[in-house]
């Protein structure tokens, strides 16, 4: 009787495991909100506080009314013209994404910019994980967008390959090879 399909304890990620690790994602995200801030002189006012924590609650595109009307909702005073303002800031600070559906400031949508962007490379060899910097990928992001005149609205990066230690070892597999007398 094959046992493969049977599950075992391991297998499962208990529930108060995944919203510690929630909590601790959060916690991240609000240390990065505080620190892109802090190094830019800006101080988080309470208006700058609701519409951040109407954008990282819904964590999809929103127009400035939309975000305008979801902060009111909440709770919070502000004018739409402080609303594009903040958001021209955020952007600024690199918190959120915009995306133009239209002409103008009025055509753009935002959405809260995860500060946790994760690529990585997947070794074909070892099969190890190897973080890629998000800024190389953003990089390369502008990049496209200069060269092709084109707007990128999301992007997807997958990267296999791999990693620095198996790239030396083949390497030097491959000289062996070459340096073999049945080379």
């Amino acid at each position: 009787m094959s046992h493969a399909l049977e599950s075992s304890p391991a297998d499962f990620v208990p529930l108060n495991r995944i919203e510690v690790e929630r909590e601790a994602s959060a916690d991240r995200e609000e240390l990065a909100i505080l620190e892109a801030f802090r190094r830019a002189g800006y101080r988080i006012t309470g208006q700058r506080r609701a519409l951040l924590d109407v954008l990282r609650h819904e964590r999809r595109y929103l127009s400035a009314e939309s975000l305008h009307r979801l902060a009111q909702e909440r709770g919070a005073s502000l004018s739409l013209a402080t609303v594009y303002r903040t958001l021209a800031l955020f952007k600024e600070l690199r918190l959120v994404d915009g995306r133009n559906v239209g002409g103008g400031q009025e055509g753009e949508e935002y959405r809260f910019r995860s500060v946790y962007e994760r690529y990585t490379l997947s070794c074909k060899r070892c099969g190890r994980e190897v973080p890629v910097e998000p800024d190389i990928v953003d990089a390369f992001r502008k990049e496209v967008t200069a060269t092709l005149g084109v707007t990128i609205i999301a992007a997807h990066s997958c990267f296999t390959g791999y990693c620095a230690e198996c790239t030396a070892a083949l390497a030097a597999e491959d000289e062996a090879a070459a340096t073999s007398p049945t080379g």
